[in-house]
């Protein structure tokens, strides 16, 4: 799954060759960016060539052993729940000695059928790797049979450099999406779906657009309740200072534009990159008491944290930041870069995985 997996492909790429021989399994060929991944000199193979996979598949399970056997894995890292069923089991025949299971949100042990198979599968798992501390309880919570000192908390990481050192300049990006340079720019970045908020981020941008004049919110991805949103921000009268701007391959360039960034989840979130994204460029943000969220956000001199689902508290919050004078502001960001510097950069990270890598390997792993 390739939204899943990006940021830990990017640490693996930053491992050492000469200590670990990789290679990317997909279940599925499709919705792949291979060519960066080959290009950089490793194996790439796919189990199956359709986007989804609904029922289980023993041509992928047996593929699947296959591989592991004939390239002698030592350690499978298995992403998501779909992935972690089929690697497990294949690890079970191929005799693979380390299976690791990353799990990237919360609820993902939902229903009993999800727990069941957790039940069966997870003991044979050598390492549960949650995206966040709240991750981690969540997982506890729900497979009370699993001990604590299984897990291993391994936060999402981002390429800082790339979006902290962006050439272009606020003014010309307002100048490109046709904004004067007075404006105040509210943004999130995130899939149209229930979940994420967006119907609560609109509510209150309505009540801060009272308050602050030049606000102007600019809503980038796409997604199921697309059409749903634009009819509320329509009802509410705000069209003209509301811009879909659906996908965007130019985040880091366009995030120098936004005052504040505003991600109003209501459920689900692990550790959201773009969060770390929007610190790395500059940009304070306000975030909700959902997931890691209030890790990242972890004090009053990061950024906002808000309750859920409360429209009223968030629009507090992006009035205090559009009010706030150019010296508070600046000290948000530099605190707020500094953190995901220090804690969630590639560089960082990576140093984690390998450790993570290498003592699952002395532990498990007999010479060969």
């Amino acid at each position: 799954h390739k939204e899943n997996v990006t940021s830990v492909n990017d640490l693996v790429l930053g491992l050492d060759k000469k200590r670990f021989n990789v290679i990317f399994i997909y279940l599925s060929g499709c919705d792949v960016d291979k060519n960066s991944i080959e290009e950089a000199g490793y194996k790439v193979l796919y189990l199956f060539n359709t986007k989804r996979i609904r029922a289980f598949r023993f041509s992928i399970l047996f593929k699947l052993i296959k591989i592991l056997r004939e390239h002698k894995i030592d350690i499978l890292h298995c992403h998501a729940h779909k992935s972690t069923v089929y690697g497990t089991i294949a690890a079970i025949f191929a005799r693979t000695s380390v299976v690791m299971s990353h799990v990237h949100g919360l609820n993902r042990s939902r229903n009993f059928r999800r727990k069941l198979v957790n039940f069966l599968l997870l003991r044979k798992v050598s390492r549960i790797i949650p995206v966040a501390n709240s991750v981690k309880e969540d997982v506890l919570k729900n497979n009370w049979f699993l001990s604590a000192k299984k897990l291993s908390v391994l936060e999402n990481s981002i390429d800082y450099k790339r979006f902290a050192d962006v050439k272009v300049s606020k003014q010309e990006v307002k100048q490109m999406l046709g904004l004067s340079q007075d404006t105040f720019i509210f943004s999130t970045i995130a899939r149209f779906g229930s979940y994420k908020g967006h119907d609560f981020l609109i509510s209150a941008f309505e009540k801060v657009k009272k308050q602050v004049p030049t606000a102007h919110l600019l809503l980038v991805g796409e997604g199921a309740l697309k059409d749903e949103l634009q009819r509320q921000v329509s009802k509410v009268g705000i069209s003209q200072s509301v811009h879909f701007l659906g996908q965007r391959n130019d985040i880091p360039e366009l995030l120098r534009a936004v005052d504040a960034f505003v991600l109003p989840s209501i459920g689900s979130e692990g550790m959201p990159r773009v969060l770390l994204e929007a610190m790395a460029a500059g940009v304070p943000c306000i975030g909700t008491r959902i997931g890691g969220t209030p890790e990242v956000l972890c004090n009053s001199e990061i950024g906002y944290i808000v309750e859920p689902k409360d429209s009223n508290a968030l629009a507090r919050a992006m009035i205090s930041i559009a009010q706030a004078s150019n010296v508070e502001r600046e000290e948000f960001v530099e605190k707020a870069q500094n953190r995901v510097r220090q804690c969630y950069s590639h560089r960082v990270v990576i140093e984690k995985l390998r450790m993570q890598y290498e003592g699952e390997y002395q532990s498990h792993c007999k010479p060969r």
